[in-house]
């Protein structure tokens, strides 16, 4: 089994001037361009849910280890009412465009929030994508993607350009804010045909309803063999989201036909991984249990259904700090208000190493991070 090498790490972007102005950074995404440059979008704002939440980027010349001037993405300003932006999942198409896949919330009503603390329902989103074809210099003002009625869904990951040409987005699917649910966490794909224009053909790929199981948060990724592959954060439905091990499952090419979820031994929640080729796949993952809860990543030689858990490589440790200041509610929704680190992303580099980045908090600010590794033999 090849072991992991940590090479370097450090932070993408990190409040430079806290005495004066206090903002976050979170939800980080990388897309590679080529010849060592690496493209980095992310959120910014006052807190996780804030009204103010932003889309920002920032380029790096040498694959990760300096970045260089962090600008707006997006400027809210040119909206008919205020929104806030969220998770802009960024893919590079084989042609060199860049495409991002997201979701924004009418934040008019600054006094709503996000989720409903009876319920857990979610509060209407609209689903967006926005283009560039100058590799990031400029962005297409927000295009809103038409979502069937009564859906309320978010991308759960990036979309991924299929063999076909084909488009393929995946959803996390939610109940609306004033629905009493209950809630079942599951994920449905749609396809385009047309560039993103049009969305249809839905697939649920992840629905343990009838097993008692909830997935979400599934990171699609295509294998080096033009498969599909995602994680899945799990959870016993039946005991009031008590934790299950990732599970995992394998798509066709096209997208249409999907294996079960199955468990794997990755003890997590959020997720990345990626195909490192020869037969090898990475994952990093959010690990929240004692004793030592941060970030970690792991290797596999079986498509992802066990993981070395004895070569894994801790990349960031948040024992101490996994909580912003308070300690939260325990029940869902308002038990992940104070979370302090989360949402792992992987990325497969041109000169063969493996990129990770996340956010997470030390010493109060809230910021993004990568690490960058090596797997060798």
């Amino acid at each position: 089994m090849s072991q992991l090498r940590l090479l370097e790490s450090g932070p993408i972007y990190r409040n430079p001037n806290p005495g004066y102005t206090h903002h976050i950074a979170l939800f980080s995404h990388v897309v590679d361009l080529g010849d060592g440059q690496l493209l980095c979008a992310y959120n910014r704002g006052q807190a996780m849910y804030a009204t103010d939440l932003t889309f920002f980027q920032a380029r790096s010349p040498d694959g990760g280890v300096t970045w260089g001037e962090h600008t707006v993405l997006y400027d809210r300003a040119a909206d008919d009412r205020p929104f806030s932006y969220h998770s802009p999942f960024m893919t590079r198409l084989r042609d060199g465009r860049l495409v991002i896949a997201a979701f924004r919330v009418d934040r008019s009503d600054p006094e709503l929030p996000l989720f409903n603390e009876k319920t857990g329902g979610l509060a209407p989103v609209e689903v967006i994508l926005q283009r560039s074809s100058d590799q990031g210099r400029t962005w297409s003002p927000p295009e809103v993607v038409a979502v069937p009625d009564g859906m309320v869904i978010t991308p759960s990951s990036a979309s991924v350009e299929l063999a076909d040409g084909a488009w393929f987005l995946a959803y996390d699917v939610w109940h609306a804010f004033d629905d009493p649910g209950p809630y079942r966490p599951r994920t449905v794909g749609y396809f385009s045909r047309d560039d993103g224009r049009d969305w249809g053909e839905p697939v649920t790929f992840a629905d343990g309803a009838a097993a008692g199981k909830g997935y979400w948060h599934g990171r699609v990724t295509t294998l080096d063999d033009g498969r599909l592959f995602a994680l899945f954060w799990s959870a016993d439905m039946r005991a009031g989201l008590d934790p299950l091990p990732l599970h995992r499952c394998i798509g066709s090419p096209d997208g249409r036909r999907w294996t079960a979820p199955e468990a794997t031994n990755l003890p997590g929640q959020t997720n990345g991984v990626v195909d490192m080729g020869g037969g090898l796949l990475a994952a990093v993952y959010t690990s929240r249990e004692p004793p030592r809860p941060g970030f970690r990543v792991a290797l596999s030689t079986d498509l992802g259904r066990t993981w070395d858990l004895d070569g894994q490589q801790l990349v960031w440790d948040a024992t101490g700090r996994e909580r912003l200041g308070v300690n939260a509610p325990e029940s869902y929704p308002r038990s992940h208000d104070t979370i302090a680190f989360g949402a792992p992303t992987a990325n497969r580099l041109s000169d063969g190493t493996l990129l990770v980045t996340f956010w997470c908090t030390e010493l109060s600010i809230t910021h993004i991070r990568y690490a960058r590794l090596r797997a060798e033999a």
